[in-house]
């Protein structure tokens, strides 16, 4: 009997201490602002990017400085990372031959991707991390028209052919897990899927089709949205506005040189998807090549809206590069002539929002050079051909915000 009360006793106790210990942990967890006191976390302060609210006299462009060189010549074609950039370099005078190279401009290092024939130039797969190109037969086709649709994986280096037989344009489909190009006796476009099977894909595209053979300003050019889904491709007939993932394809109109419809119809020459892929700076021209006409439009590609940029003193726009926040433009066009008749190159830092323009000087000793260039991701570097008479060469600008 006394046993069983030590007992009942025993468990009264523990019972009160952990009734007292759940209590005193009720009081802890208690918020302390019902106390009259406020929770002590810090409130995180939002990282402002350099590029946000700058105008453009902030935006500090360096001295240029000679990263790469090369017997021959050197195309431009993308950066790919915030240190890699896709270029196409000539293997042969003429840029009949050439490869398909990465430079990476902090080590100085280029691995070559693919060499023979591919001087149309490769489309970059941002989703799949692959360059889709046309491989070209130049020993049994000359003129060549027709290629192998080749596609490769910049991490594995894996080559697979999509399709043979076919020409441009090169179309990213199923959000870029596949692609196609033309078949000319199908008037369709014809690909596969690379993953996960290799499915077959067709898209009609008789009535876009262009002439072969393709005397320049016929050839399609490309340029693809940064997340993928969406491409635009064009010559002078068509400006088509594809969904990659759906295969819809929409023909936009440009317009014409003069309002109400008058004049000559407006085609593109070179388009630059925005950061945020909402809006598409283009050059236009109109009639038939050499022409030195050039016009500045921005398409919304949502809308079809077009704004035409009106520049400041006539301008033959050659190249157009967004800026990292894309708000400005960089532009490098044809001024005039030098003495001995080559093209004197001007760069333009444009704030299409305004119409404020900024001249540059980015190559002080040499106003001859910088006619193509790409911007980086982040906006720390530009990259520019500065090829000279005897020497193919790229060069890097550094590029900083001054608050």
């Amino acid at each position: 009997m006394i046993r069983k009360i030590f007992q009942w006793v025993g468990s009264l106790l523990v019972g009160g201490m952990l009734l007292l210990l759940f209590l005193s942990l009720i009081g802890y967890l208690k918020p302390k602002e019902e106390l009259g006191e406020t929770l002590p976390f810090p409130t995180p302060s939002p990282t402002l990017s350099p590029w946000e609210n700058i105008t453009l006299d902030q935006i500090s462009f360096g001295e240029p400085k000679v990263v790469l060189t090369g017997t021959l010549g050197f195309q431009i074609l993308r950066w790919i990372s915030n240190d890699e950039v896709l270029i196409l370099r000539d293997t042969k005078p003429g840029g009949r031959e050439n490869a398909i190279e990465v430079f990476n401009v902090e080590t100085q290092k280029v691995r070559r991707l693919a060499e023979g024939s591919y001087f149309r130039s490769p489309v970059w797969n941002p989703i799949e991390r692959a360059v889709v190109y046309s491989e070209y037969d130049l020993e049994h086709d000359e003129p060549p028209e027709q290629a192998d649709l080749v596609w490769q994986s910049l991490d594995t280096g894996e080559k697979q052919i999509l399709a043979s037989n076919v020409t441009l344009p090169i179309i990213l489909v199923e959000g870029g897990k596949g692609a196609l190009a033309y078949d000319v006796e199908e008037k369709a476009l014809r690909g596969k899927l690379v993953a996960p099977f290799a499915e077959e894909r067709r898209i009609p595209f008789g009535q876009y089709a262009m002439r072969i053979p393709t005397p320049y300003g016929w050839e399609y050019k490309t340029a693809v949205s940064p997340d993928g889904k969406w491409q635009v491709v064009y010559n002078c007939e068509h400006f088509l506005l594809l969904d990659t993932k759906e295969g819809e394809i929409k023909e936009i109109d440009l317009g014409t040189e003069g309002p109400g419809g008058k004049g000559l119809p407006r085609w593109a020459l070179n388009a630059q998807w925005s950061p945020d892929g909402k809006k598409i700076a283009i050059i236009a021209t109109r009639g038939h090549l050499p022409n030195p006409v050039r016009f500045f439009l921005l398409l919304d590609p949502q809308t079809g809206a077009l704004q035409e940029i009106s520049l400041s003193k006539p301008f033959g726009i050659y190249t157009v590069q967004w800026s990292p926040n894309g708000r400005f433009l960089l532009v490098s066009g044809f001024i005039d002539l030098n003495e001995e008749g080559f093209p004197i190159i001007e760069h333009r830092l444009i704030d299409p929002s305004t119409g404020r323009e900024r001249k540059l000087n980015l190559f002080p000793s040499n106003p001859l050079l910088g006619r193509s260039f790409a911007w980086s991701p982040d906006g720390k570097r530009l990259i520019l051909n500065c090829t000279e008479p005897g020497l193919a060469a790229l060069c890097i600008i550094p590029v900083e915000v001054q608050r």
